[in-house]
Formats: structure tokens, sequence, C-alpha cells
């Protein structure tokens, strides 16, 4: 950087930042450095919105479905940029950058100087001596620009391989720092081992998840399947399914009180818990439950050593006993009478049926266990350290997570089904399975969320959450962004992206017609020139509805409004309705034609709506309005359009003009 040619402000701002990242680096401890590192927030002001337009042809769906889905051509950090109206909005990313491999990773040097530039560039080979740290300088800003776009309770997964694994971690504790990294999560891409002469086979990747704020992410529990409830069932005729349960927790150390002798009613046995661990209930519950058989207990002191020194006193740890057997040194002395008639009455309420919590075992002869009821199991399983096939009842941290092909799918599961839906031809050789992209949105995003994918590749991501709303009546919502193309140029944005979408909502697949998912989306297409007053007020109508239709938000709703557009021609004015079945009108025609709403617009606006059928409150664009009228809500042009797509020529976060000292 040039710094004698920078203003007095820029240097100001400059060292402000500077030190905010040796605040950041006294935080948390770690702040990367590598060749041409620039700080993320610096590359970020300079990227400046872009102009965008529908691609009619390409969207797909009534227009309805068109408003709630979005799959964009171009460059993913200028359209992450332009998509100002999701700025801290966004619910899950979950994403599957390029993994640097010397085969998919595109670099291009202009982007050190102009991140405003739109092209890929060109493969970095493996041979490349810079290739790790030019990887670097392509994520940073754009890990950046992801966080930025997540709520404060927003999580991001975005898969990796071994290759940059480590650095990408760095990089994610850097930028959303390390008390918000939730997990990593290790999935199984293969079944089968491969010689690839390391001695170890590479059977996994990785799925590095992180919150923007941890405290205020949430953790959703995964779906029960048919196997795991078909493990309760009613042995005792009990009107609800249950299975068996330990009768014992952790922490004996902490609760030595809990640490004492259970006589079995059938047997007469003294049972304890397993070392190092207490009775999981209390004692007086214990105690109903154990008299619940039939026979009388008592607490008592039964000489088995069970004593514990507290405060320098000595505790003796009573056991739980038929009333009026006698022990010495945890031996029966006397009380067999007693022991015969509770074996008589704990058989009888054998024989009854729906038998107490506690129980012995199916014939009253093994130690105590709990019934563990199927309806008090939540609908749902805990993400664990390892996906295993257990019920879990209380949440738990998830840290490193281990899934295996049969819970995340595998490769060549992602592959196989890209062919089915699109064909073969398309030149994806990894392609990650539906399986695990649906895992993480059902435990991540919300029911009614928004899933942000900045590197969208073939449309895994698309296909899962469209999949994932039929299958649960969510109503879960995605913007997918995609710049790669074929050698021949095809963009996959369209080709590959936005058609295999669009085979999933009409059921076209390559290998035979299957059932139409609902939905849709509006293809857009980010155009090179910059957003700015002169570029706004320079479109045709047509091109001035697109960028309205795609910017529009309000306060109230900010991510979840939309404009749904009517037909092209139908009205002078009128070219879209909320969904409050309010009008806008734009008073547009052209550069060259006046923009002005005045008398004569507004009674004509209001004739549009009446036949329309709208709300009596008129949403109109206009440079000037020299007449405002009952309902009117005017929004200036470009100046309201500026501010929805988040410029301002003076304190704009996105911009990087500078201006003069006096």
């Amino acid at each position: 950087m040039d710094y004698d040619q920078l203003s007095r402000s820029a240097l100001i701002r400059l060292l402000q930042e500077h030190d905010t990242a040796l605040l950041e680096a006294g935080k948390d401890g770690i702040v990367m450095s590598y060749t041409g590192r620039t700080a993320p927030w610096q590359i970020i002001r300079q990227v400046k919105p872009k102009l965008s337009r529908i691609i009619k042809k390409q969207s797909v769906g009534e227009e309805k479905a068109q408003c709630e889905n979005e799959i964009w051509d171009g460059e993913n950090l200028s359209a992450m940029v332009t998509l100002y109206k999701y700025l801290n909005q966004i619910d899950l990313i979950v994403t599957d950058p390029p993994y640097n491999t010397g085969e998919d990773f595109r670099y291009n040097d202009k982007w050190d100087k102009d991140p405003n530039d739109p092209d890929l560039g060109e493969i970095v080979s493996k041979d490349d001596g810079s290739r790790h740290s030019k990887w670097l300088r392509f994520m940073t800003p754009r890990v950046w620009m992801m966080r930025e776009m997540l709520k404060p309770g927003g999580v991001i997964a975005i898969c990796i391989d071994h290759r940059e694994l480590f650095r990408l971690g760095m990089l994610m504790d850097e930028i959303f720092h390390e008390e918000n990294r939730i997990g990593i999560i290790n999935w199984q891409k293969s079944y089968s081992p491969r010689s690839d002469n390391k001695g170890l086979s590479t059977a996994t990747e990785y799925v590095l998840i992180y919150a923007k704020m941890a405290d205020r992410a949430k953790t959703e529990l995964t779906g029960r399947t048919e196997a795991m409830n078909a493990r309760y069932n009613n042995p005792d005729r009990d009107p609800h399914e249950w299975k068996s349960g330990d009768a014992s927790g952790p922490n004996a150390s902490t609760h030595r009180k809990m640490v004492y002798g259970i006589q079995n009613p059938f047997t007469g046995t003294i049972f304890y818990p397993p070392d190092g661990r207490c009775w999981a209930n209390e004692k007086r519950t214990m105690k109903e439950w154990l008299e619940a058989w039939g026979p009388e207990y008592q607490e008592r002191w039964i000489e088995d050593g069970n004593a514990f020194l507290d405060k320098g006193q000595t505790i003796q740890v009573k056991a739980l006993v038929i009333k009026g057997v006698k022990f010495k040194k945890g031996a029966v002395v006397d009380g067999q009478k007693e022991i015969a008639a509770a074996r008589t009455a704990a058989l009888q309420r054998l024989n009854e049926g729906t038998w107490p919590p506690l129980y012995f075992g199916l014939k009253g002869e093994t130690g105590p266990q709990l019934k563990r009821y199927l309806k008090d199991v939540k609908k749902g399983k805990v993400p664990m350290t390892y996906w295993a096939d257990e019920d879990y009842e209380t949440p738990l941290e998830i840290d490193s997570q281990s899934w295996d092909h049969e819970e995340s799918g595998h490769s060549q599961a992602g592959i196989n089904e890209l062919d089915a839906v699109v064909g073969k031809g398309h030149e994806f050789k990894t392609v990650k399975p539906l399986r695990l992209f649906k895992k993480i949105i059902q435990i991540w995003c919300p029911p009614s969320g928004i899933v942000l994918d900045p590197f969208a590749g073939s449309g895994t991501t698309g296909q899962a959450v469209l999949e994932l709303n039929h299958e649960t009546s969510a109503t879960r919502r995605f913007i997918l962004i995609e710049q790669g193309n074929t050698e021949k140029g095809d963009h996959y944005a369209k080709t590959l992206t936005a058609e295999r979408v669009r085979r999933i909502t009409t059921g076209e697949w390559a290998s035979g017609q299957r059932e139409p998912i609902p939905g849709g989306f509006r293809f857009m297409e980010l155009k090179r020139e910059k957003i700015d007053a002169e570029a706004v007020t320079a479109l045709a109508r047509e091109e001035m509805i697109d960028l309205l239709l795609t910017s529009y938000w309000d306060k109230a709703e900010r991510a979840r409004s939309y404009l749904r557009r009517f037909p092209v021609g139908q009205h002078r004015f009128l070219f879209a309705v909320n969904p409050k079945e309010e009008g806008f009108f734009l008073v547009w025609q052209s550069a060259d034609s006046p923009s002005v709403l005045n008398r004569d617009a507004f009674k004509a606006i209001v004739a549009e709506a009446k036949a329309a059928g709208l709300a009596s409150r008129y949403h109109v664009y206009a440079s000037i309005a020299p007449y405002t009228g009952a309902g009117i809500e005017f929004y200036k042009i470009p100046d309201k359009v500026l501010e929805h797509i988040g410029f301002n020529p003076r304190s704009d976060a996105f911009n990087n003009e500078e201006t003069t000292d006096d």
C-alpha cells in the first residue's frame, strides 16, 4: 500500500483498524500472518455492490415461488456485498469451497489490488510454492463476509479436506473466535479403503462448524428413526412402551450418600452401583419404587463398610433393605422368613404386570434397572461426539464429531445423486452427498430460516433445502452463488446449479420422471458495473424494476421482505405487490424521460391499484414528487434505491472512496 498517497482521514482509519487488530489478537491469541495478507475488512471496504438483472428465462416457478429463493451467477464476494438486504439475516451458511487440490482452485492476481475483478484466474497447481498463501488470500475476505451475513445466532458449516484443514481452522478461529467453535465433524467420504501410498487411507473429510455468537446459536435434534423406536416395548403389559435403562449415574465422589446397598425383593441379594457411580434417583424415591413390589423397606446400617469422613466425622451410609432382615458385616444373619414373604409379594406383582419404574430383570433375578419410557424421550436424537445408535435425553457439547457413511452419505453417493438428476457429463468429480447437507441444515437452520451457499457448485444445498421442506413441511429458503464455468465457457450457475434445482421442482430427472417438489427461484446475473447514483439513473425501466425487486426491504421484515412482480407491460406504473397486497409503482421509463410524481400520475396510480384490487397505500418510486396525496409512500430515485443496497456515498460500509482534505 502506498501510504504517501493516502489522505489524513484514511491514515487515521488505518491506524484505528491496526489497533483493533492488536486488541483482537490479544483477546483471542491468534492473528494469521502470511505472504500478501491484507486485513479482510480493508478488502471488503473496497468491494462495491454491483448491478444485477433477473434472467426470467432461467427463473423457475410461479412468481410467488420465485420470490422465495435466489440463484446468483457471479463472483461470490461481490455477490455477498450486493446482497445487502441479507446482511446479518442469514440463519445458516453451508458451503463447500475449493480444497486447493491442484485441480479445483483458481486465483486471480488482480484480486490483490482490486477485489472487484470478476475473473476467476488460473488454476493454482500443486507445484506452486505460494499455493497456501494464495488460498488464504482468497478465503480470508470471503470468510469475513460470510460472518457478516449471519444473524447473531447464525451458524456456518464449511467443508474442507486434510490439505487445508489446519489453515482453515486457524482462519476460522481468527475471524469467528475460538469460543464460537461448535465442533469439527469428521464424516466418512468413502466406505472402502484406497491405496494412496501414505500408509493411511484418506476415507474422511471435515466440516468446521462455527457460530457467530455461540451463546445465541441453537443446535437442534436430528430425527428419530424407526429402528430407534423399535427398541421400546412393553413386556410387562405397561400401557406405555419402554426399554431398560441404567439405574445409576456418574459422580459418586461428590454424591457419597447416594452410594449404598439395595436389597433385591426377589432374592434378598444386596446390589451396589458400579465403581465410580451412584444411584441416579433420590433415596426416598428409590424406597417408594422398592415398596411398590410389595415388601416394606427400611434404611439400616448393615456393617458393610460403606462409610466416609465428612468434616472429621464418620458418616455411615445406610442401605435400603427389607424390614426385619438382620445383617452382620454386610451379610444376612436373620430374616429368611421376611425374604421369602417379600419374594412371594414381588412375584405376584411381576405376574400382574405394569411393574414399578425400578425393576430387577424380566424374572426378578438381576440388579436394579430403570424403565425408560418412549413418551419421555425427546422427539429426536442429540448430535454426539460419535453418531451412536442410541437415545440421549440431555443436550451436550458436540466437540469433534464422527459421522459414518450411514449417517452422512459418502462422496460416490453425491456423484450418483447428481447423475440421477442431471445425467452424466457434468464434469464434477466430487459432490457432497445430500444426506450430509440435509443433516447439517436440519440441525442448524430453523424450519423457517434462510440458508446461504456462496460456493454452490452443483446445487446440492438447493436440493437439500427443497427436499427437507417437502419432507417436514418447513419453509426454509436458499440463496446460492456460483461463478465457475466449463471449458466451453458455460456458466455452472446456469447449466448445472439452476438446472439441478429446476429438475427437482419439475420432477424431470435424467434417470426418469419423479414426483415434483414444490419450489422455485429467481435466477440472478451479477453484472460488472458497480452501483452508484449515476448507474442507477442510467437504467431503463425493466432494468430498474429488476433492481427494485431484488434490493427492496422494509424495516420490519428485512430479509423476509419481497415484491411479487406483475407481468411486463400489464400496467403503466404498477410493477409489483408486497405480501400485504400493497402496490408498488414506478414512475420511470428511461434516464431521458421525466420521473415526476404529480397529480395526474397519482390519479393513474390510484386507478391501477383499484383495478388490481390492491390496498389503498401506494409505494411510489420517482425522482421528484411535487404532489403528495393520502396513503403515498414516496421513494426517491436514486436515494432510496441506493439506501436499499447499502450504498451511502459519504459513509458506506462497503465503499473505499476517499475524500480529499481541505
